[in-house]
């Protein structure tokens, strides 16, 4: 290959590599709004959209069979506890937006960065940069006025502040799910992680969801529609793309574009949902956004 080839290959490369990963930011600012169209309960979407996933993934992980066959019981329990991490973030985040806008959930459940790094720094003994505090601070003004205002709802006979703190817990749910899958995503192919820790959060959602007595069907061909639209879109061309940039690009450009959700999922909502966020959540958010974005930033320089 001559010099000017190469420099084509790796222009195009790049090309590829932005190209897929503004379709993922875009893919996954769409997930708020699919659910928000279901009328299907939080458990039911959540365990068809990991189903339809498990369904389209398939193929490809019965060609890891040489990786499944030396998986360490290390391996099995990391993918448990991931599973019941992933499954009760989706069962929380999906809850919140019955109850809250979606500029609202969509944040908040977004502040995982935050909860990620603190974690890490009391359970791990990673170091927290000195700016993590302020960043830390911006987060939480943003968090009090959004919480302000749905708690000023909630004594009004709203259900707002039990949709923010669902969101809360979501991200929480989300935390635990980034630190396990950072450990084992060190010796497993994303194929094999994502499908053994989908297949866990599927199966717990089905057994609660017929524990808790919620009918798995009877619904219309629009509600599956959705399911699949969750499947494929957010999750395959959002989440899946992400996992894969993280071998190609560093993970703090990964956690930056992340934040492109709340931005994205609340612009949608504006024009497919004509929601329109109120001042104390615009500014809410602004400030959490500012703030996450910081955190981010603090945890890729030095102290």
């Amino acid at each position: 290959m001559d010099i000017n080839s190469k420099y084509n290959t790796l222009g195009e490369s790049r090309f590829v590599l932005s190209a897929a990963l503004t379709t993922a930011v875009i893919a996954i600012s769409f997930a708020a709004i699919f659910i928000r169209l279901s009328e299907a309960p939080a458990l039911v979407i959540a365990f068809y959209r990991l189903l339809f996933t498990l369904a389209i993934l398939f193929p490809h992980l019965s060609m890891q069979w040489k990786e499944l066959r030396f998986l360490k019981t290390a391996d099995f329990s990391g993918m448990l506890a991931s599973g019941i991490f992933l499954a009760a973030h989706f069962y929380l985040w999906i809850s919140s937006l019955d109850h809250s806008p979606v500029a609202v959930a969509v944040i908040l459940v977004s502040m995982h960065p935050l909860l990620v790094a603190a974690a890490g720094h009391f359970v791990l003994g990673d170091a927290i940069p000195r700016r993590f505090f302020a960043s830390m601070l911006l987060v939480l003004a943003g968090t009090a006025a959004i919480a302000a205002e749905s708690a000023s709802g909630f004594a009004e006979g709203s259900t707002e502040l039990r949709g923010a703190l669902m969101a809360l817990g979501g991200a929480a749910m989300m935390a635990g799910y980034i630190l396990v899958g950072r450990r084992l995503r060190q010796n497993l192919s994303t194929t094999v992680y994502v499908s053994g820790t989908y297949g866990v959060a599927a199966l717990l959602l089905l057994l609660t969801t017929l524990i808790a007595g919620v009918s798995l069907t009877g619904y219309s061909s629009r509600e599956y529609l959705l399911f699949a639209a969750l499947a494929v879109v957010p999750t395959l061309l959002g989440h899946t793309v992400f996992n894969w940039a993280l071998k190609k690009v560093r993970a703090s450009l990964v956690s930056l574009l992340y934040l492109g959700e709340p931005l994205g999922a609340t612009l949608l909502a504006l024009i497919i949902l004509r929601e329109m966020p109120s001042t104390f959540q615009a500014f809410g958010g602004l400030t959490i956004l500012i703030g996450l974005y910081l955190v981010i930033r603090s945890g890729h320089s030095s102290a």
